[in-house]
Formats: C-alpha cells, structure tokens, sequence
C-alpha cells in the first residue's frame, strides 16, 4: 500500500464518527433547489414557516442530487473556521460519484461539470431564525493534489493509472448550513429514481421530521412548502406528476391517498 492510500485511511479513521449528513433542515424544507428537474435561471424569493430565501440562479432537484451524492460519497473533509468564517472541503471521487447517480445508464459528464458550474454561480440570501447568511453552495472545485486512486481495466494501457480525486470548496452557505444545522444521513440514489422534482422535492422535506400526523398531512399545503400559493391549473398538474411516482413513493415509505388528498408516511420508513 503507498503512502497516499495510508494517509487516506488513517484520515477516513479519524473521521468516521463525524456525521456531515447529506442534507440539512434549511436544504431540505426551503425550496432553496426548485422543485422541478428543469430549473430556470431566475431570481425568485420564497417564504414560509422554516424561513426566507433569495434565490438569483438556476437550482433544482438535479443539483441538489449531485451535492447530496458528493457528500454521501465522499472520502474525506476538511474544516477550518477563522475570522468568523467557515470553509468546508470535500474530497470524493468523480467516476464514483457519476456512477451512483446514474440510473441505468452512464451518468453525462457534461451534466455533472454544468451542475458544479450552476452551484458556484448561483447567489443565496437565506434568513431563518438561526441563521443569517448570503453566499453561494460552492466557492470553486479543484483537482487533490495528494489523493489518487488506480484505476481498474483489463486494457494495459489504462490499468494502475493514478487518478487525482476531486475536491469541492463548499460556499459560505452549504459550509455554514451543514457545519451548524441538524443533519440528516440518506442513501439520495431511490429520490432520484422518481421521474418529477416535485416528488423528489416532498420526500426531501418529509425526511428531515423525526414525527409525522398519524392522520397524516394535508396534500396541497404539503406541497405549499415547497412550491408556494398555485394557481389551480399548477396544483392538478403537480398532482399528475406525483400519480405517475406513487409506486416509487410508496416504496420509500410515503402513500398519497388523492380521493383525500392526504398524505400518510408509513412507520417502518419514518428514521430512514
């Protein structure tokens, strides 16, 4: 075993009690990622209970996948506070994380580098009643200068290449959120199985509550929390979108009664 990989592991040891979650309760149940896996660039402000957000951006479901995987994925982090401020590094590996976010097919590298770029760009006003803070989800993202793995191939000329991991530089709004927030742990590879980001969006913000109604929630002000007030004409085309997810919902625990317009989460699903 070479050096790196020692120092590696030794890290991965050290660190292996330290619980960074894969979301927070800001990331979760503020639209701060559209509901929708096709988001516009757009300047939008929302409201509601957990707080208040400014967004001047594009972010949507399909970022807040990448960012959730780069997390649950990662090998290793790296945390320093100074002068009142907070930087959170990530060390992962780029074809590990593509490979799990990829459902069936080669996850596009294309996607994954606009989706980084998209991340870095976006500017974030957020105030709930923790927290003040402005910036962005990623600062830069750079390439490991001491941290390589070989690859694996039956072809000689690409067996045992070193190839550097990746690092993500958090912003000052996922540093700040995921160092002082409650966080919540979660494999994001079956949210991204469901084919809306309204679907996605409701599972995000039902797994960061540790209690549920027993009689359930009520559908459209569930569904509120993330999209705003709706005209009508959104509201029955949101419910199309989660009719055609009911099977995979219901596997992660979630049943959407729509004679009722109720929403129940099964028990044995509720702390996963």
């Amino acid at each position: 075993m070479e050096d790196k990989e020692k120092k590696l592991l030794e890290l991965q040891r050290e660190q292996q009690d330290q619980n960074l979650g894969v979301a927070t309760e800001s990331l979760n149940r503020l639209p701060i990622f559209q509901p929708t896996l096709k988001p516009k660039v757009e300047t939008r402000t929302f409201e509601n209970k957990y707080g208040k957000i400014t967004i001047e951006g594009r972010l949507g479901q399909a970022h807040k996948s990448l960012l959730e995987t780069i997390l649950f994925k990662r090998k290793a982090f790296a945390l320093r506070e100074e002068e009142n401020k907070i930087c959170l590094k990530i060390l992962y590996d780029e074809y590990e994380v593509r490979k799990h976010m990829s459902q069936g097919s080669k996850y596009n590298y294309e996607t994954y580098q606009r989706l980084i770029k998209d991340m870095i760009k976006t500017y974030i006003k957020l105030e709930t009643k923790k927290l003040v803070i402005e910036g962005t989800l990623i600062a830069r993202k750079l390439t490991a200068k001491n941290y390589s793995h070989k690859t694996k191939s039956n072809l000689p000329a690409l067996a045992g290449k070193q190839i550097p991991f990746a690092v993500v530089e958090f912003g000052d709004v996922a540093s700040l959120l995921i160092t002082k927030e409650l966080k919540f742990t979660y494999d994001p590879k079956p949210i991204m199985a469901l084919d809306s980001g309204i679907s996605q969006a409701l599972v995000r913000y039902l797994k960061t509550h540790r209690a549920h109604p027993t009689a359930g929630y009520h559908l459209k002000e569930l569904v509120e929390n993330i999209e705003g007030q709706m005209q009508e004409k959104r509201w029955w085309k949101i419910r199309e979108y989660l009719k055609k997810d009911i099977d995979l919902l219901k596997k992660l625990g979630i049943v959407i009664d729509f004679k009722d317009d109720r929403v129940i989460v099964i028990e044995s699903h509720r702390r996963k």
